[in-house]
C-alpha cells in the first residue's frame, strides 16, 4: 500500500469542511472511530469533486495530520476512490490500470 506522507493542500480544509456539514465538529482528536470514519469519507468526497485523485493510503496521512493513532485509520475508502477515478475519466486523464472507474 501506498503511503501519502504529507497531504496535498486542501486535504485539512476539506476535513474540516466534513466534520461541520456532517454536525461532527472539527475536534478530530477526540473523535470516536465510527465518527472519524463518517468525516473521512465525507473528505474524500469533496475532494473527488474538487478533482482530486486520492493516493492509497490518504486516509492514513489525513488521520496523522489532525493527530488520530493508527488504530483510528479507516479501513479505504473505496467510494471515495472511484468517484476520483470517475472525475478524471471524465476529464479524459489517465490513470493505472488497477483503478476501477
Amino acid at each position: 500500500m501506498t503511503d501519502t506522507p504529507f497531504p496535498p493542500p486542501g486535504w485539512a480544509e476539506a476535513a474540516t469542511r466534513a466534520g461541520t456539514e456532517l454536525g461532527l465538529g472539527t475536534d478530530f482528536t477526540a473523535m470516536d472511530a465510527t465518527a472519524w470514519e463518517r468525516v473521512c469519507r465525507r473528505a474524500g468526497q469533496i475532494l473527488a469533486g474538487q478533482g482530486q485523485a486520492l493516493p492509497p493510503g490518504w486516509e492514513g496521512a489525513l488521520a496523522r495530520m489532525f493527530g488520530r493513532g493508527e488504530a483510528a485509520i479507516p479501513a479505504g475508502d473505496a467510494l471515495a476512490r472511484d468517484e476520483a477515478d470517475t472525475v478524471l475519466a471524465e476529464r479524459g486523464e489517465v490513470f493505472a490500470p488497477e483503478d476501477d472507474a
